[in-house]
């Protein structure tokens, strides 16, 4: 099995991690001055963990949408996009619980490239993924463009109305 690629192991075990571990901190830091660094640090980390030293930088963008007040997402767009398992796009949902304690919830989404779809379909070919926080990894039946951002959001909200999993 191939080494996996430092994006790889930066949106699976960098983002994953952090986001999974405290997701009010993961937002706040990726919505603060610290965030440059923070990426930074991440980045070098998955660099060294996939045995490389380039690219210097992730190739990504990314914004925080706060549609109402106690949801925050942070939704992320990557480029450079080559192996199999390497996102095409990352959504983090981060939902504070009703005061009642009900109906919060934090989720991972992941648009992945899929190479094996690709080669059958003869263009990019993107599945649609949920990382959860016990650290498994759930493919949710779709396969996408990679830039379908509409197809993608429609997977989520669909997965997110069937409830916590």
């Amino acid at each position: 099995m191939p080494a996996s690629s430092p994006l790889w192991v930066f949106a699976h075990q960098a983002l994953s991690r952090h986001f999974h571990e405290d997701p009010a901190r993961f937002v706040a830091t990726l919505d603060g001055n610290a965030a440059p660094r923070y990426i930074e640090q991440l980045w070098r980390w998955a660099l060294s963990r996939a045995g490389r030293d380039t690219p210097q930088h992730p190739s990504f963008k990314y914004v925080i949408d706060r549609p109402r007040p106690g949801l925050a997402v942070v939704w992320m767009e990557f480029s450079d996009v080559t192996q199999s398992g390497e996102p095409w796009r990352i959504a983090f949902f981060v939902r504070d619980p009703d005061p009642g304690k009900a109906n919060g919830y934090t989720r991972m989404f992941l648009l992945e490239h899929d190479e094996y779809a690709s080669q059958r379909g003869g263009q990019p070919c993107a599945l649609a993924c949920e990382s959860g926080s016990d650290g498994t990894h759930h493919h949710l039946g779709a396969i996408l463009a990679p830039h379908d951002e509409n197809g993608f959001y429609e997977v989520i909200v669909a997965v997110l109305k069937q409830g916590a999993r």
